[in-house]
């Protein structure tokens, strides 16, 4: 394993010339890697501009990613600022939307701090993000969820998982929302 105090970083975006982003998501993945070695893992983030990014509940649902639950928690249906997050006053909303690390990275922590750092690199003043802590499925949205199991042991290793992720991003700063969101002002220092 490389030295995770060298980790690098990249940042994509992609946008086509002629779109008004109107209808989909403005979404930015971070590329974690160590000089010479292959990718270790990604982050994906939504940016949502208040005010500018119109009615992006809309936005979100036509394009959702694995953003879930976050946009109907952040945004009314009218894609107003939800009260609970309305009294934050963001200038500008990064949403977590996903992150991964390769197996010999999982369990360190690397992601996570890796993810705090790459969200905090794009913020501005004013900036809140906002995740939703919990182990990504890899089934498809028309696929039965394993996890949805009355049986409590299959349920268990994903709530133990969840109470874990969400205790670890509230070591990183990140405060229960509403409906197991949760967010955290950012103040663009890195």
């Amino acid at each position: 394993m490389g030295n995770p105090d060298r980790l690098h970083i990249a940042y994509t975006m992609h946008q086509f010339a002629d779109e008004t982003w109107s209808g989909r998501a403005d979404r930015w993945t971070a590329t974690f890697y160590t000089p010479g070695e292959s990718q270790i893992g990604t982050a994906v983030i939504t940016r949502v501009l208040p005010g500018v990014t119109p009615n992006p509940r809309l936005a979100l649902e036509a394009d959702p990613g694995l953003l879930d639950r976050i946009p109907r928690v952040l945004f009314t249906d009218e894609g107003e600022l939800a009260p609970a997050l309305g009294q934050m006053a963001p200038a500008m909303l990064l949403l977590l939307e996903s992150v991964e690390v390769n197996d010999k990275w999982r369990g360190t922590g690397v992601g996570m701090a890796l993810a705090v750092t790459a969200l905090r690199r794009l913020a501005v003043p004013g900036t809140v993000a906002a995740c939703y802590p919990a182990p990504i499925h890899t089934h498809g949205p028309d696929e039965p969820c394993s996890f949805t199991s009355d049986d409590p042991e299959v349920r268990r290793p994903d709530e133990e998982a969840t109470a874990a992720l969400r205790k670890a991003w509230g070591r990183h700063g990140f405060t229960h929302l509403c409906e197991g969101v949760y967010a955290m002002a950012l103040d663009g220092r890195a």
